[in-house]
């Protein structure tokens, strides 16, 4: 596995929400294919007019998971990742607090007869993972792929925010 580097706002690590751990994968290698196919593209292209597509085979090969799990668990966390929602505070044009309230995605598919996922991002989302110029968390996503629990990867994320 080559050195996929994730980039989320602090914002967004310290957001309440509960993903499962596949929907934490989804997300994750989400955004490593934002960030591999925007280097010349404007940003806000990619994240809300082109589904993002992962496939099972780089979901298998990323996350040692078996074959004759993955794809069902793919098309299962399509079902529930659309549900999902997250927390988080940013700060108006005045400088007052505002509590946002998100969905993950505006949209998501699983294709059965290609193995793979398509997604969009919700719009909250995508300054989060895509505009980063203040506080923001990084690390190489093999650092999480073998982490086994949800629980295990949120607090890796906290923890490595707190770096």
């Amino acid at each position: 596995m080559k050195n996929d580097l994730v980039v989320k706002d602090n914002a967004l690590i310290n957001a309440s929400y509960s993903l499962g751990l596949v929907e934490q994968r989804l997300i994750l290698l989400a955004i490593v294919i934002i960030r591999e196919h925007t280097h010349n593209m404007h940003l806000d292209y990619i994240a809300f007019n082109k589904p993002i597509e992962i496939t099972a085979e780089s979901y298998i090969n990323t996350f040692g998971v078996s074959h004759s799990t993955a794809y069902e668990t793919l098309k299962d966390a399509c079902k529930s990742l659309f549900s999902r929602q997250f927390s988080y505070q940013e700060l108006s044009a005045k400088g007052s607090v505002i509590n946002q309230t998100s969905r993950w995605v505006s949209q998501i598919g699983y294709i059965e007869t290609e193995g793979s996922v398509q997604l969009i991002f919700a719009p909250a989302i995508v300054p989060l993972i895509t505009r980063l110029e203040k506080q923001f968390t990084s690390y190489e996503l093999a650092q999480v792929a073998k982490l086994g629990s949800k629980y295990a990867m949120r607090l890796y994320e906290l923890l490595i925010a707190w770096r």
